[in-house]
Protein backbone atom coordinates (compact mmCIF):
# COMPACT_ATOMS: atom_id res chain seq x y z
CA UNK A 1 0.00 0.00 0.00
CA UNK A 2 1.50 3.04 -0.58
CA UNK A 3 0.34 6.55 0.93
CA UNK A 4 -1.09 9.21 -1.98
CA UNK A 5 1.13 12.24 -2.13
CA UNK A 6 -0.32 15.51 -1.58
CA UNK A 7 -0.89 17.59 -4.37
CA UNK A 8 1.87 20.03 -5.81
CA UNK A 9 1.85 23.20 -4.44
CA UNK A 10 2.34 26.50 -6.98
CA UNK A 11 5.40 28.13 -6.23
CA UNK A 12 5.71 31.15 -5.05
CA UNK A 13 5.50 34.57 -6.83
CA UNK A 14 8.70 35.95 -8.11
CA UNK A 15 9.50 39.07 -5.74
CA UNK A 16 10.51 42.29 -7.57
CA UNK A 17 14.36 43.12 -7.16
CA UNK A 18 14.58 46.37 -5.22
CA UNK A 19 17.79 47.88 -5.69
CA UNK A 20 19.13 50.37 -2.30
CA UNK A 21 18.89 53.61 -2.91
CA UNK A 22 21.68 55.03 -4.06
CA UNK A 23 23.99 56.39 -1.84
CA UNK A 24 25.91 59.62 -2.45
CA UNK A 25 29.46 58.64 -3.01
CA UNK A 26 32.90 60.32 -1.48
CA UNK A 27 34.25 61.06 -4.82
CA UNK A 28 33.77 64.84 -4.45
CA UNK A 29 35.87 64.46 -1.31
CA UNK A 30 38.38 62.51 -2.70
CA UNK A 31 38.75 64.44 -5.35
CA UNK A 32 39.16 67.83 -3.20
CA UNK A 33 42.10 65.84 -1.31
CA UNK A 34 43.69 65.42 -3.92
CA UNK A 35 43.46 69.04 -5.20
CA UNK A 36 44.30 70.21 -2.01
CA UNK A 37 47.90 67.80 -2.30
CA UNK A 38 48.91 69.01 -5.63
CA UNK A 39 50.46 72.53 -3.84
CA UNK A 40 51.81 70.80 -1.16
CA UNK A 41 53.77 68.01 -3.37
CA UNK A 42 54.58 70.76 -6.01
CA UNK A 43 55.75 73.00 -3.22
CA UNK A 44 58.29 70.12 -2.14
CA UNK A 45 59.87 70.37 -5.94
CA UNK A 46 59.88 74.17 -6.29
CA UNK A 47 62.84 75.11 -4.24
CA UNK A 48 64.98 72.35 -6.98
CA UNK A 49 63.45 74.35 -9.51
CA UNK A 50 64.04 77.83 -7.96
CA UNK A 51 67.64 77.35 -7.52
CA UNK A 52 67.65 76.01 -11.24
CA UNK A 53 66.30 79.77 -11.85
CA UNK A 54 68.38 81.44 -9.92
CA UNK A 55 71.82 79.99 -10.85
CA UNK A 56 70.83 81.08 -14.50
CA UNK A 57 71.94 84.66 -13.45
CA UNK A 58 68.29 85.88 -14.85
CA UNK A 59 66.92 87.54 -11.54
CA UNK A 60 64.09 89.14 -13.31
CA UNK A 61 62.75 85.85 -15.10
CA UNK A 62 63.20 83.99 -11.80
CA UNK A 63 60.93 86.61 -9.96
CA UNK A 64 58.46 86.60 -12.51
CA UNK A 65 58.16 82.61 -12.54
CA UNK A 66 58.12 82.35 -8.89
CA UNK A 67 55.40 85.11 -8.67
CA UNK A 68 53.57 82.72 -10.93
CA UNK A 69 54.05 79.24 -9.24
CA UNK A 70 52.87 81.29 -6.43
CA UNK A 71 49.46 82.51 -7.90
CA UNK A 72 48.90 78.84 -9.47
CA UNK A 73 49.27 77.26 -6.04
CA UNK A 74 47.27 79.93 -4.55
CA UNK A 75 44.37 79.32 -7.12
CA UNK A 76 44.43 75.24 -6.63
CA UNK A 77 44.45 75.93 -2.93
CA UNK A 78 41.49 77.78 -2.81
CA UNK A 79 39.73 75.53 -5.71
CA UNK A 80 41.00 72.62 -2.88
CA UNK A 81 39.29 74.69 -0.29
CA UNK A 82 36.08 75.06 -2.06
CA UNK A 83 35.40 71.90 -3.16
CA UNK A 84 36.03 70.68 0.59
CA UNK A 85 33.37 73.22 1.73
CA UNK A 86 30.73 71.18 -1.05
CA UNK A 87 32.46 68.32 0.09
CA UNK A 88 31.49 68.81 3.86
CA UNK A 89 28.38 70.04 3.31
CA UNK A 90 26.69 67.49 0.83
CA UNK A 91 27.61 64.79 1.95
CA UNK A 92 27.84 62.68 5.77
CA UNK A 93 30.36 60.53 4.19
CA UNK A 94 32.69 62.84 3.19
CA UNK A 95 32.88 64.99 5.73
CA UNK A 96 36.07 64.01 6.87
CA UNK A 97 37.68 63.88 4.00
CA UNK A 98 36.11 67.72 3.51
CA UNK A 99 37.66 68.32 6.59
CA UNK A 100 41.39 67.80 5.22
CA UNK A 101 40.89 69.40 2.27
CA UNK A 102 39.72 72.17 3.95
CA UNK A 103 42.69 71.87 5.84
CA UNK A 104 45.08 71.34 3.04
CA UNK A 105 43.68 74.14 1.00
CA UNK A 106 42.76 77.20 3.74
CA UNK A 107 47.29 76.10 4.93
CA UNK A 108 48.37 76.43 1.50
CA UNK A 109 46.51 80.17 0.98
CA UNK A 110 47.70 81.56 4.38
CA UNK A 111 51.09 79.77 3.60
CA UNK A 112 51.33 81.54 0.04
CA UNK A 113 49.95 85.17 1.17
CA UNK A 114 52.25 85.05 4.27
CA UNK A 115 54.78 84.44 1.65
CA UNK A 116 53.17 87.17 -0.78
CA UNK A 117 53.37 89.74 2.20
CA UNK A 118 56.96 88.66 3.30
CA UNK A 119 58.46 89.56 -0.01
CA UNK A 120 56.58 92.70 0.16
CA UNK A 121 57.82 94.04 3.14
CA UNK A 122 61.61 92.78 2.48
CA UNK A 123 61.63 94.45 -0.73
CA UNK A 124 60.33 97.57 0.68
CA UNK A 125 62.91 97.46 3.07
CA UNK A 126 66.08 96.93 0.97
Amino acid sequence: MSTPLPPAQPPYPQQPYRTAPATPGRGPAVAAVIVGAVPILLGGLWPAISIQLYTSSNYTFAGVVNAAFALFTCLIAVVALVLGILAARRHVAGRLLGGIAIGLGAAQLIGTVLSFASSSIASALY
